[in-house]
């Protein structure tokens, strides 16, 4: 019986650190804008890990000396999370900027795995229908999206001094990834001639060298070209 506790405590705390790796491999959106199929890929990953700890030998005693020890992992981690900024780094990762004064940064969208959409819809929850609005997007080591908005595009500065302002509306989507969504284009007054037209006068020649492009009620259209990193 010795014997099967010490190897139960093996196997909780490899499986500890296990899903810890496999925690920073599949990136932070997992703990804040979960989906089902992330809810799905949670649970599967607890069975699995809980199976693994135990082996073969799922009785009540192993079930709660694996269950002590992980939480006993838990606690240790905690406390080197507080005590060490390289372990903090290593574990919870750093802030991720995704949009700097208006450009979307493209290959930190792909770093931290998350689609033009997911981040457009986390930025009209935070009442911004616009990147160009956005002085600073950053994507925080817990996945929560915190935005500065430029100082001109504050609430403050345009109902307190009764300045009357344009209606730009609702960005709607028509490049992502060099592609051109032509559901939405439909929708416009333009077609894809016109897209061109306006690429030029950025220098752009070839869609797929956009990352994204989308047109407001106003008629202007915002693009961001693809960077390199």
């Amino acid at each position: 019986m010795t014997g099967k506790v010490i190897q139960t405590v093996f196997r909780s705390i490899s499986t500890y650190i296990i899903l810890l790796i496999l925690g920073r491999i599949i990136g932070r959106k997992l703990i804040s804008r979960i989906t089902f199929f992330d809810f799905i890929v949670g649970i599967t990953l607890g069975s699995i890990a809980v199976r693994i700890a135990l082996g073969s030998q799922e009785s009540p005693l192993l079930a709660s000396i694996s269950a002590i020890v992980i939480t006993t992992m838990v606690v240790i981690s905690d406390n080197l999370d507080i005590k060490s900024i390289k372990f903090r780094k290593l574990v919870d990762g750093e802030p991720i900027i995704l949009i700097s004064n208006g450009k979307l940064l493209d290959y930190n969208l792909k770093k931290v795995k998350i689609t033009i959409n997911k981040l457009m819809m986390q930025l009209r929850e935070k009442d911004i229908f616009n990147v160009d609005d956005v002085a600073l997007a950053v994507i925080e080591s817990d996945g929560e999206l915190t935005v500065l908005p430029k100082e001109n595009k504050q609430p403050i500065t345009t109902g307190d001094l009764n300045i009357s302002k344009n209606y730009t509306g609702l960005m709607s989507d028509i490049i992502i990834d060099g592609k051109i969504m032509y559901n939405n284009l439909n929708y416009t007054n333009y077609d894809e001639q016109w897209v061109r037209e306006q690429l030029r006068t950025y220098n752009i020649r070839d869609i797929e060298d956009v990352f994204y492009a989308g047109l407001n009620a106003a008629g202007i259209l915002y693009i961001s070209a693809k960077t390199k990193k």
